[in-house]
């Protein structure tokens, strides 16, 4: 339940309202502080990135207290969390308070500047445990520690220590620290692309995804894979978020493989896999590509670019495995006259692919990402009127601000803890000693260096979430590609890809233990599957080192010859895995394309050809075997019961007691951290009434017959009201060089907020009108209302 809901009156405790209240006054002004920001600016880096993070972690507080959801909370709990929360909005104000000696004190810091940089770093790793767990916790206590008595470790960790003070200053007061360059990111471009993402959602992109992705393959061989797949990737595109993706295409199309016969840990490994490249799948990637273009120093649309051929071919191994697994167990496919036509929906919802399209265009035409933020917001809403089910409210528009506000806050606060571990990378030097090291011991042997990145990769992407991945990787193992000289696109990508795998794999497979519930299979089982399937992780990125035509770096015929060689590769490894081609392969045909899955993917001539005549022959081979068998030994009976009773919804969050032992059980704790939001609605049905299950749309809450016409237009009065407020703000305190004028036009958002949400919560207090009622008794509540 959503705060609106708990304010608009549904029975909740005062204290749990009062909060709620809190919640959505606090979380709209700094939505709005974000969208002022992106059209107008701010007077001060700064001072933007400290108030962006500052009122981020109050509201982690707000949302996640002290004693958890109960209804009455203890007292001390009451006042540890109000001293947490006054002290977060201390680290902004103090800011704002010395910004005429701020940059001097870095050189003579008092008591005070001492307190509120250890306060700083304290709410950041609490913040940040609240909000993912205990993991990137750990890892900055490490850095942190060794920062501090760097001397007392091994080589090639030993450095000179930083002193107590200079780590200090790092962390809190400079650039390199918690309000480096995360933090930037998240404050200038995330916020508002995860905002766009909410109204996108809303508005009903996500089931349209899964709508066109089951129109166009739900009636081939394994369609219910295969629109998985589909549907992932194209969720993907906003979310970047794999445990998102698993739940909101995993609830519809896992239990449809499981009625055609697939078998529950294949099922949930499918969906795994293709939800977990959510975060390597461009524009968003869960918010690396826009820190990754900060890092690299090279603009968005490049990032972007350079990581979609990866990211396609990803899911063209998933895509084949898939195929050729329905294809060796005879599976039926869905009958056609269950789906609804793909040009149909395309009719009625084709509208929802503009955004995408906008973002492509206005990246090609040279556009900054700001820039482009803005507008696909201002397109997003625009088309949100299009469709009256989904046709956005003022109660709407203030939901998915708040929804926006409650899905980033914690990424906030994770950046900032990044920033610790990279401000504490930076006050030693480790990085540049670290990289040395490796690079020396390899002695001139690239694969050395890059099988160890890969397992470091690896090991530091357990239980975090992708933005915390990448940024770990950037302070400690990225340097030491780019010191053995691999280009810096390429290096980074290589070890975010692995860092990501984590996801996937056993013992850590968050995205399968998403999965496993939905499947009815074991995490463990799910993540051997998904793993399985999700190989092209472990394949790809040492194509980015040796055919880095792959990221589209060189000629683009070599791009071109790359990526069509990788694509045979691993298609040629899918095939070897899965054991099924025209017919039953032997032993024998699966080496034969294991090796040429090996010679195909390395981009020589020499090793491309005998790959390719290879393959050729094993398909040929296996295509006159095929022919010489019974019918009945090539393709198999199908499987699938239509009588199978529907399967029950799951739930969204897991039960760590359903799991049972330990270890699970911090794994399904660390995954219920990342599910602070329900995902967005996707269809639910079964096999038996498929084409209703997704044409069905829910009017959802907040929608216009659910008030009156005059409350619905006063709502929308209010809100034009406050938007010509802001354009005044902005008009009068563009660019202001005095911060104090900055403040004021805070202080003006803030009222403009409390504004909007006081009418919105007016409107929502109104008894949702009855879906069955007639509109005779609308109108007349109407005209009551009058």
């Amino acid at each position: 339940m959503n705060v609106l809901q708990i304010i608009t009156g549904n029975g909740a405790p005062p204290g749990h309202v009062a909060r709620a209240w809190l919640i959505a006054w606090l979380g709209l002004s700094w939505m709005l502080l974000h969208l002022y920001s992106g059209f107008y600016g701010s007077p001060n880096a700064m001072l933007f990135r400290t108030l962006h993070l500052g009122v981020a972690m109050a509201l982690v507080f707000l949302y996640m207290p002290t004693g958890g959801k109960r209804e009455r909370q203890p007292l001390p709990f009451v006042l540890i969390d109000i001293l947490l929360f006054a002290g977060c909005l201390w680290t902004s104000v103090y800011f704002f308070i010395f910004y005429d000696t701020w940059e001097f004190r870095r050189g003579d810091m008092q008591l005070l500047d001492y307190a509120t940089g250890i306060l700083c770093i304290f709410l950041t790793l609490e913040t940040s445990r609240r909000a993912f767990g205990w993991s990137m916790v750990w890892v900055c206590l490490v850095f942190v520690v060794h920062a501090l008595l760097s001397n007392h470790f091994p080589a090639p960790f030993n450095t000179a220590p930083a002193s107590f003070e200079r780590l200090i200053r790092t962390l809190f007061l400079g650039d390199e620290g918690i309000y480096g360059a995360a933090v930037s990111v998240m404050a200038q471009f995330v916020v508002l692309f995860v905002l766009f993402g909410t109204l996108l959602s809303m508005t009903g992109g996500g089931a349209f995804f899964t709508r066109i992705a089951f129109a166009l393959f739900g009636h081939r061989t394994g369609g219910p894979a295969k629109a998985a797949v589909v549907s992932s990737g194209l969720l993907g595109t906003l979310s970047g978020s794999a445990i998102s993706n698993v739940i909101t295409c995993g609830t519809f199309t896992i239990p449809l493989m499981k009625r055609l016969g697939y078998k529950p840990a294949f099922a949930g490994g499918v969906e795994a896999a293709a939800g977990n490249g959510g975060p390597i799948m461009p524009p968003v990637m869960g918010a690396v590509a826009f820190m990754m273009a900060e890092f690299l120093n090279v603009s968005y649309a490049a990032v972007c670019v350079a990581a979609a051929i990866p990211a396609v071919l990803y899911y063209l191994v998933i895509f084949v495995t898939v195929h050729y697994e329905a294809k060796k167990l005879g599976l039926n496919a869905v009958d056609k006259k269950l789906l609804p036509r793909a040009w149909d929906i395309m009719k009625r919802q084709g509208y929802l692919l503009l955004p995408l399209v906008l973002i492509i265009v206005t990246l090609s035409l040279g556009y900054s990402i700001l820039f482009v933020s803005i507008i696909v917001i201002a397109a997003t809403f625009v088309i949100s009127l299009l469709q009256k089910k989904h046709r956005m409210t003022p109660y709407r528009l203030v939901d998915s601000l708040e929804q926006t506000v409650q899905s980033i806050v914690g990424l906030c606060a994770t950046a900032g803890a990044a920033g610790i571990i990279i401000g504490s990378v930076f006050a030693t030097g480790l990085t540049f000693a670290v990289a040395q090291f490796t690079v020396d011991m390899a002695a001139g042997q690239i694969w050395i260096v890059l099988v160890l990145v890969a397992f470091l990769s690896f090991i530091m992407g357990l239980g975090m979430p992708p933005t915390a991945i990448y940024i770990t990787l950037v302070a400690t193992v990225i340097p030491i590609l780019v010191k053995a000289g691999i280009s810096p696109m390429a290096a980074h990508l290589f070890a975010f890809y692995y860092g990501n795998a984590a996801n996937i794999t056993p013992p850590v497979a968050l995205s399968a233990y998403v999965a496993a519930p939905l499947a009815g299979a074991s995490p463990n089982e799910t993540g051997w599957q998904a793993t399985r399937l999700g190989a092209g992780t472990f394949l790809l990125p040492f194509l980015f080192i040796y055919a880095p035509g792959l990221v589209f770096e060189g000629p683009l015929y070599m791009t071109v010859y790359v990526s069509l060689m990788a694509a045979m590769g691993l298609s040629a490894f899918a095939l070897a895995m899965t054991g099924y081609f025209f017919g039953p392969m032997p032993v024998w045909q699966r080496v034969a394309l294991f090796a040429s899955a090996g010679l195909l993917i390395v981009p020589e001539y020499a090793t491309n050809i005998p790959g390719f005549t290879l393959f050729a022959v094993t398909a040929a081979a296996n295509w006159l075997a095929a022919k010489k068998m019974p019918a009945t030994q090539v393709d198999r009976p199908p499987v699938v019961s239509m009588a199978a009773p529907p399967p029950p919804k799951p739930p969204l969050r897991l039960a760590p007691t359903a799991i049972g032992r330990a270890w699970n059980r911090f794994l399904a704790a660390r995954v219920n951290k990342e599910l602070v939001l329900p995902p967005a609605a996707s269809p639910t049905g079964t096999l038996d009434n498929l084409n209703e299950a997704l044409m069905h749309e829910e009017e959802g809450v907040g929608g216009p017959n659910e008030v009156t016409p005059r409350t619905l237009w006063l709502s929308w009065g209010v809100v034009v009201l406050a938007a010509l407020a802001m354009e005044y703000l902005g008009d009068t305190y563009f660019h202001a060089r005095e911060p104090l004028w900055w403040v004021a036009a805070i202080a003006g958002i803030a009222g403009v907020s409390l504004l909007l949400f006081a009418r919105i919560w007016a409107a929502g207090r109104l008894v949702p009108a009855d879906e069955h009622a007639p509109a005779s008794t609308v109108a007349a509540a109407a005209a009551a209302e009058g």
